[in-house]
């Protein structure tokens, strides 16, 4: 019983979401970024950064220090809508899971 516990377990570790990004890690790291988006607040600034490769990330840093979370992810573009694939469940609960682009005014919206 101990056996197909721990066999189940590793299975559904090495398929959850840490591991899917692992597998694309190095090519994430070396993606250039294409643009970035910047939204202040009073302790907490939270960026979005557009990558090469269709690879994007949020994050939050707390007074312009170190990441405190980060959300990586893989975007597929229809239209001029951007589809937004996280890594982590929690990055399109906090997002959403579609973005639109202005370029005229720089802005991005999220939107489920």
């Amino acid at each position: 019983m101990k056996y197909i516990f721990l066999v189940t377990l590793v299975v559904c570790i090495s398929c959850g979401p840490s591991a899917k990004f692992n597998k694309d890690e190095a090519l994430f790291n070396s993606s250039a970024v294409v643009r970035s988006f910047k939204s202040v607040a009073d302790m907490n600034d939270s960026y979005f950064v557009i990558k090469q490769n269709n690879f994007f990330e949020f994050y939050r840093q707390l007074f312009d220090s170190v990441k405190n979370t980060s959300y990586p992810g893989k975007y597929i573009m229809k239209g001029d809508t951007m589809i937004l694939q996280f890594y982590h469940k929690k990055g399109a609960i906090l997002l959403g899971s579609k973005a639109l682009v202005n370029d005229k005014k720089n802005e991005i919206v999220f939107f489920r």
